[in-house]
C-alpha cells in the first residue's frame, strides 16, 4: 500500500503467555494494545486490526493470529505491523521476520527497533535469534527435567489418575478417600471397575450406570462418561507403569533411553504397586475387545443388544450390487430388498454353509502361508493392535514424529530456495539444517524399533486339524469375529446359478485378504 495515495494503516500484534495455572505477571494484552494505539497516533497511522494470541511462546506452539498477521504483511494488505517486543512477536528466530522485513515496516516498541531503519535490521535479527535460543534452552531444560523424573518413576503430570493421590515429591499412592458417602475408597472403586469388566464381562455402560447410581462423582465432578471409563481401563498407571503421552494425546507406557518400560516408584526407588495387576488389566481389555475366551455374557437389562450376533456380519457383500448381506432368517442375504431397493443379481446363502467355508479358507490361508507372505505381516500388526494396544499406539506416535520432522526439514529447504536465508541470515541456515536433519534421523531410529517384523502367535493355528477345530468351537463369537478380520477384508458372494443347487464356495465366494490381494478363495 502506498502511504502517499491513501491513509497509512498499521496492524497491532499483542500476545501474553499462558501457563497451566494462570498467567505470567507481564503486561496484559489490553495494555499492549493501548500502548500500540498511542504509538500509531503519534506516527500518523490508523489501526486497521488488532491480532491477539494468548498462548505459550515456545517455538513449537501454533499461534493462529500471529500467522495471520504475517500473512497480511506479506500479501500487502497492510504496510506496517506494531508489536510490543520481539519476544512477544516470535520465538522462532529470524525465519519469521525475514518473510516480511524489507517488504513492510515492523516496529518493536519496547526494544526501540524499527525495520525501516537500516541500522536496526541487524539488531532485530540478532534479538529474534536470542529469543529463539532462550525458548529452545528453556524448553530443553523443562523436557530434560521431566524425562529424568519419568525415568525415575515419578509422576510428572499435574493431576494424578482418579483413584491415586500424588505427594509433593511426585510419588503416587492409592487414594483412600471414600468415593461417596457409604462407598469404599476411590482406589477400591477402581479395583472393582476392573474386576467387573474382567470377571463379569461388564461394559462401559454398566460401569457408568453403577457409578452414577452410587453417587460417585466423576474425575470432573459431574456424571461419568463412557469415554472416561474406557480411558481409565486402558491407563498404564493403574497397573503400576509410568506414562508417556503421545503426540495424539494417547497414554502409552513410558520407555527409558534403552527402550525398557518404566515402573512407577516411590522416594526410596521401590516400585509402586498398581491398583490392579497386569493380568487383570489385560483381562479387562481382552473382555472389551471380545478376545477373552469364556467371557460371561452380561445379563439382559431390558435394553436392545446391538452387538453383532453372527460370524461374517459386516464382512459379507452381495456380488450383484456390492451392498452388505445381513443375517435374515437362516441365511445371509443382500440388504437391497430391506430398503425397498432393487438388485439385479441378489445373492443369498445359507449362514452355516458360508461360515464353514470362510473359516476353512481362513485356516488354510494362514497355516500354508510362507514366512515372507505379506499377509502374515498385516495379520501380525492387527493382532498386536488387539492384544498389545500400547505398542501399536507407540508405533503410530513414532510415525507421526517422523512425518513432523520430515515436514520441518522440507520447509527449511524451501525457505532456503526462496531466498529467506540469503544475505545476513545465511549464517543461521547451516545450524538449522543440521538440527532438522538430526531430528529426522532420530525419528527414523525410534521408528525402527517398531518396524521389525512382529511374531505371529495366533490362537487356533497350532496343532493338528482336530485341535484347531476344537479350540475354534470353544471360542466366544466376538473372538471368532476378530480373528477372521485379522486376515480378511471382505467376503463377496454371488447369486447361485439356479435355485436349489448345492452350495459351491469356490464358485460363489470371493475372499479379499488383508494384503489387498483379491483372489478366489
Amino acid at each position: 500500500m502506498d502511504s502517499s495515495t491513501g491513509p497509512r494503516e498499521v496492524d497491532l500484534y499483542v500476545r501474553k503467555s499462558k501457563l497451566v495455572r494462570g498467567y505470567r505477571q507481564e503486561l496484559s494484552t489490553d495494555a499492549q494494545e493501548e500502548q500500540g494505539r498511542r504509538w500509531a497516533a503519534r506516527e500518523g497511522y490508523t489501526v486497521r486490526k488488532v491480532w491477539k494470541d494468548i498462548a505459550s511462546g515456545f517455538k513449537d506452539v501454533e499461534r493462529a493470529d500471529f500467522d495471520r498477521a504475517l500473512a497480511a504483511l506479506a500479501n500487502g494488505e497492510v504496510p506496517a505491523l506494531w508489536a510490543y517486543a520481539i519476544d512477544r512477536f516470535s520465538r522462532k528466530g529470524a525465519a519469521d521476520l525475514l518473510q516480511v522485513i524489507g517488504k513492510a515496516r515492523v516496529v518493536f516498541d519496547m526494544d526501540g527497533l524499527d525495520s525501516n531503519e537500516a541500522r536496526d535490521r541487524r539488531w532485530i535479527i540478532n534479538r529474534a535469534e536470542e529469543a529463539r535460543e532462550y525458548s529452545e534452552n528453556l524448553s530443553r531444560r523443562v523436557k530434560d527435567t521431566k524425562d529424568r523424573q519419568r525415568d525415575a518413576g515419578r509422576w510428572v503430570a499435574a493431576r494424578p489418575p482418579w483413584g491415586y493421590v500424588v505427594s509433593r515429591d511426585r510419588v503416587l499412592s492409592p487414594d483412600e478417600t471414600p468415593a461417596a458417602p457409604g462407598m469404599p475408597s476411590r482406589a477400591d472403586v477402581v479395583r472393582e471397575m476392573f474386576r467387573r469388566v474382567a470377571v463379569e464381562g461388564a461394559s462401559t455402560r454398566d460401569l457408568v450406570r453403577w457409578l452414577d447410581g452410587a453417587g460417585v462423582p466423576s474425575p470432573g465432578g459431574a456424571r461419568w462418561q463412557y469415554s472416561a471409563v474406557h480411558g481409565m481401563l486402558k491407563h498404564p498407571a493403574y497397573a503400576g507403569w509410568q506414562v508417556q503421552v503421545t503426540d495424539k494425546g494417547r497414554r502409552a507406557i513410558h520407555r527409558d533411553a534403552s527402550g525398557k518400560r518404566v515402573r512407577l516408584r516411590d522416594a526410596e526407588n521401590n516400585p509402586v504397586p498398581g491398583l490392579v495387576t497386569d493380568a487383570m488389566q489385560r483381562d479387562a481389555l481382552a473382555a472389551f475387545q471380545g478376545l477373552k475366551v469364556g467371557r460371561p455374557v452380561p445379563a439382559n437389562d431390558g435394553k436392545r443388544n446391538t452387538r453383532a450376533k453372527h460370524l461374517v456380519t459386516g464382512l459379507a457383500r452381495c456380488g450383484g450390487c456390492g451392498r452388505s448381506m445381513p443375517f435374515q432368517g437362516r441365511s445371509y442375504a443382500c440388504q437391497a430388498t430391506l430398503g425397498g431397493r432393487s438388485c439385479g443379481a441378489r445373492a443369498s446363502v445359507r449362514a452355516d454353509k458360508l461360515e464353514e467355508y470362510v473359516f476353512r479358507a481362513w485356516v488354510a490361508r494362514l497355516t500354508n502361508a510362507e514366512p515372507g507372505d505379506p499377509l502374515l505381516h498385516v495379520v501380525s500388526q492387527r493382532w498386536t493392535a488387539l492384544v498389545k494396544p500400547e505398542e501399536t499406539e507407540e508405533e503410530a506416535a513414532a510415525r507421526a514424529s517422523l512425518r513432523a520432522a520430515e515436514k520441518d526439514l522440507e520447509r527449511l529447504l524451501q525457505d532456503r530456495q526462496s531466498g529467506v536465508y540469503d544475505g545476513p541470515a545465511r549464517r543461521y541456515f547451516g545450524p538449522m539444517l543440521q538440527e532438522a536433519t538430526d531430528a529426522v534421523e532420530a525419528a527414523k531410529a525410534e521408528l525402527s524399533r517398531w518396524e521389525s517384523s512382529p511374531s505371529l502367535d495366533l490362537p487356533f493355528l497350532s496343532g493338528d486339524d482336530a485341535t484347531i477345530y476344537e479350540a475354534w468351537n470353544a471360542a466366544e463369537l466376538p473372538m471368532k469375529r476378530d480373528l477372521l478380520r485379522l486376515a480378511i477384508n471382505c467376503v463377496t458372494v454371488v447369486k447361485a446359478p439356479r435355485q436349489g443347487i448345492r452350495f459351491n464356495g469356490d464358485e460363489r465366494v470371493r475372499i479379499e485378504w488383508a494384503d489387498h490381494d483379491t483372489a478366489d478363495a
